[in-house]
């Protein structure tokens, strides 16, 4: 927030102190909408307090800080009501003005009173401390919002030791999503109040009293706050958030989110909550009436229970809902009706709440419960697909409700026999119907499904979309051929393998629902075939011609072909008037092109292939003896053939079966991929080792354990490769090869450290290595220390000025000064080996005391380390010397 504004609104609060401090306000919250011209940045903002009515004091206006470095406002109250709120007499105020922002951007505004009611259990102080609310608005990318307003009053009844529930029962105008949240009421300069410490000036509900049966929250969906159940008497002030969510370009974005702060009483008294029935969420069909009834039952005897309900239902402009039932003791019945219309359309349920009070005397306690009802446009009516060409003309019903946006376009082959749920909208996945395209506008009820296939079936459905993204009911399944105008391609059969001179035999059916009249002959068939399974584009075949539809010139054997290495395509053109005119293509058809993928003692074959007709099983056979066998069917274009002998070679080919839907074509179709061979040969590695890791940094020592593969995934490993990084996220090297699948253990130090990472892998006997194993990492314990005092006189003890024992050293840099500050002695061996000469070579220095520093290069797993050690040394050249 602005530094002047909050100093500013501080100093004022600071001043009103005084004359407001019996105002007491107990709830509060800031909504906003937009209003005036959709593209304008001006928003309606409405303060809604709750205060006690009988205070000698006022708040006839409220500061506001519309949170956009504006000027603080003053807003003057629009309008006071004396309301019974849970038996209570409270004063609702509105405080109501407009603002225009200055344009897209985040922006929390923000209100504070001076002081809270005295004496809230859970708010240290509370009559000293200042209640702030805040609202986030988002002007942006997600469009104009109107923030979330509450139906149900903010100050609510509680009895100790039973169950409390509240639903402020939040609703949105614009149909967007709504998630809750707990917070943590606000106080001086709009801050959380403090909840740190053992006795926190803020405690959630749940943390005042004794007894493990104390719990509090808020249901994120429905909103709904529960306290099982209050401990101690008195007034509590609790605060949660209503958060917007929009969908943005696919993605589900927050818009902004509206804090209420609210007050709970607790009381004492002998009284149970009503308790409601369950209902269960539901759907339904826009210009349809929705009935059903609710039950509510008191626990008590003699308690008279109301049952009323509030929600999104009963506050729409056109049509709203009916809720009626009559206060009854014991038990109580009310009936909701809803004469829904097409404006009700929208992708976000409505919620319904509904509530069950008893009229105890001195608590009237509540029960709610949380209902949610989807409102789903008619599916469109009477659609229809016309053949067209190559094409399909679709074509349906405008959808009786005018808001909608357009409609979603779903195609498969074959029919599904869909049958939805009555709260299924739209076309769902499973159903193998896949999107094709939509169109723009209520009364764009056609679409051109192009680049079909002859003589499949092709069904659709299709959904109206609106505004928010909501979709219809799908319409009915609706199916139809192509004509068949075009010739229909019906097979490609490899008949001889050869890399040079093979064989394949192609053969095609008359257009015979040719219109001869507007297509008159003679006519002519032009085949192209193409390498590969996609295009064919170069002519292998010109027919004669013939004056008849029913052309007897159908098939063509193409020869010489290389059918070993590459499979074939091919396209039949249908020409009239006598070869002259170009009637049409038919779809392109390829020969199933057969590879095989050898591997330990097994063959994987893939079948591969481009037909306008459905393959639905395969055949697939073996040369075994000279003769091909059959050894196994499959309805994938996958086979595996398992039990072979590693080092032989075995050939195959496949046999499909296919068909188009049209009951015409004849069936089934029969082809056949060309001949491949492969040899089987072991290409799968054993499973990763299991990799453990005993790091002894003290001895050094890291010993690597592991498990042997075929103990459970393998039966041929015999060796082991041993890989290790000495650093974090380094590359693995290799270090050892461990021949024996039994010799599963191994040592290591790199040199005199045990910092690193190891990997493991297993090979088999044809070479064939695992993945890694898990990586394991130990790490140093380095110690380096250096003595206080050293003798130099040659009489073999203590003569060099040596380090302690160490470990984990890398290396060091070490300077050693006299009192002069002259250095006398350097090395970077962390051994040190310093004689009492000047760098080791020269004459001796004198007896006295010599100033070091030695920065120290620790190794350690997560890379150097450098220590810097800065001390004495005592160099004695007499009996004196001795290692302290």
């Amino acid at each position: 927030m602005r530094p002047l504004s909050r100093a500013l609104l501080a100093l004022l609060l600071f001043l009103s102190v005084a004359v407001a401090r019996a105002t007491h306000n107990e709830a509060g919250e800031i909504t906003v909408c937009h209003i005036g011209s959709p593209t304008g940045f001006t928003y309606e903002i409405t303060i809604i307090t709750h205060t006690n009515p009988n205070s000698p004091a006022d708040r006839p206006e409220f500061i506001v800080d519309w949170g956009d470095n504006t000027p603080l406002d003053t807003i003057a109250r629009d309008q006071s009501d004396i309301i019974t709120v849970a038996g209570i007499q409270v004063q609702r105020n509105l405080y109501i003005e407009t603002h225009v922002y200055p344009g897209p951007g985040v922006y929390i505004l923000e209100y504070a009173d001076p002081n809270r009611v005295a004496d809230v259990i859970n708010i240290r102080g509370s009559v000293n401390v200042p209640m702030c609310v805040q609202t986030k608005l988002v002007i942006g990318v997600a469009g104009n919002d109107c923030t979330p307003r509450f139906l149900n009053a903010p100050i609510q009844n509680a009895c100790v030791g039973q169950l409390w529930s509240h639903n402020p029962g939040a609703y949105d105008t614009d149909g967007d999503s709504l998630s809750f949240e707990t917070r943590v009421c606000l106080g001086a300069n709009c801050e959380p109040i403090s909840t740190a410490g053992p006795d926190p000036d803020y405690r959630f509900p749940d943390q005042v009293g004794p007894g493990p049966n104390n719990t509090y929250g808020i249901d994120p969906v429905t909103g709904t706050i529960t306290w099982d159940a209050p401990q101690v008497q008195g007034i509590y002030n609790i605060a949660f958030a209503v958060k917007e969510w929009r969908r943005v370009n696919g993605v589900m974005v927050n818009i902004g989110w509206v804090v209420r702060d609210m007050q709970v009483i607790v009381g004492m008294c002998n009284d149970r909550p009503p308790v409601i029935a369950d209902i269960l969420d539901t759907c339904v069909e826009a210009g349809t009436t929705l009935t059903f009834g609710v039950q509510a039952s008191d626990p008590d005897p003699g308690q008279t229970i109301t049952l009323s309900a509030l929600g999104g239902p009963f506050q729409v402009p056109s049509n709203p809902a009916v809720f009626t039932s009559s206060p009854t003791q014991g038990t109580v019945f009310g009936t909701f009706t809803w004469n829904t219309n097409c404006s009700h359309v929208r992708a976000q349920p409505y919620q319904v709440v509904f509530n069950a009070r008893d009229n105890y005397d001195q608590v009237q306690l509540q029960d709610y419960t949380t209902m949610f009802i989807t409102v789903v446009a008619p599916a469109p009516q009477n659609p229809s697909a016309t053949p067209a060409g190559a094409a399909m003309q679709l074509a349906w019903d405008a959808s009786i409700c005018s808001n909608a946006t357009g409609y979603r376009i779903y195609r498969r082959q074959g029919l599904y026999g869909f049958d939805p749920d009555h709260c299924e909208t739209g076309v769902p996945a499973y159903t193998g119907y896949q999107f094709i395209g939509s169109t723009s506008g209520l009364n764009s009820t056609s679409y051109a499904d192009q680049g079909l296939a002859f003589g499949i079936t092709y069904c659709y459905m299709v959904v109206a979309t609106f505004p928010d993204g909501a979709q219809s009911y799908a319409s009915e399944e609706f199916c139809a051929m192509l004509e068949r105008d075009v010739p229909i391609m019906t097979h490609v059969s490899v008949g001889v393998t050869d890399n040079v001179n093979g064989v394949d035999t192609v053969r095609w059916s008359n257009a015979y629902d040719l219109n001869t009249t507007q297509h008159p002959g003679p006519y002519q068939f032009k085949l192209y075939r193409g390498d590969g399974l996609t295009g064919a584009s170069t002519l292998v075949h010109t027919s004669g011609l013939s004056a008849t539809i029913a052309h007897p010139d159908t098939v063509f054997v193409d020869q010489p072909l290389d059918t070993r290495t590459t499979g074939h395509a091919y396209r039949v053109d249908l020409w009239g008037d006598g070869g002259n005119t170009l009637i049409g293509p038919s779809n392109t058809a390829s020969s199933v092109f057969l590879t095989a993928a050898p591997n330990d003692e097994q063959v994987t074959l893939t079948m591969a292939y481009n037909t306008p007709w459905i393959n639905t099983q395969f055949e697939v056979y073996r040369d075994i003896g000279g003769t091909f066998t059959l050894v196994g069917t499959t309805d994938a274009p996958t086979f595996v053939d398992t039990g072979l002998v590693n080092g032989e070679a075995y050939c195959y080919y496949v046999k499909s079966f296919g068909a188009y839907n049209d009951p015409a074509i004849v069936s089934p179709l029969i082809n056949f991929s060309q001949e491949v061979c492969a040899t089987p040969v072991d290409l799968t590695p054993p499973c990763p080792p299991t990799l453990t890791l005993d790091n002894d940094c003290g001895i050094p020592l890291n010993t690597l354990t592991w498990t042997n593969p075929n103990n459970s995934c393998a039966d041929d490993t015999y060796r082991y490769h041993v890989y290790f990084t000495d650093s974090l996220g380094g590359e693995p090297v290799l270090i050892a090869t461990i021949t024996g699948a039994e010799d599963t253990v191994f040592t290591h130090v790199d040199g005199a450290s045990v910092a690193g990472c190891y990997v493991v892998t297993a090979i088999d006997s044809t070479g064939n290595e695992s993945a890694f194993s898990a990586q394991v990492c130990g790490d140093n314990c380095p110690f380096y220390n250096l003595p206080n005092v050293f003798s130099p006189n040659n009489d073999g003890k203590n003569d060099l000025f040596r380090p302690f024992p160490y470990r984990g050293v890398k290396q060091i840099d070490l300077e050693v000064f006299n009192r002069w500050g002259q250095v006398v002695f350097k090395t970077t061996d962390p051994a040190i080996l310093w004689n009492g000469t000047l760098n080791n070579e020269g004459e001796p220095v004198p007896s006295g005391v010599y100033f070091y520093v030695c920065t120290v290069q620790l190794i350690r797993l997560t890379g150097d380390e450098p220590v810097v050690l800065r001390g004495y040394v005592h160099l004695l050249r007499s009996e004196q010397g001795r290692l302290n």
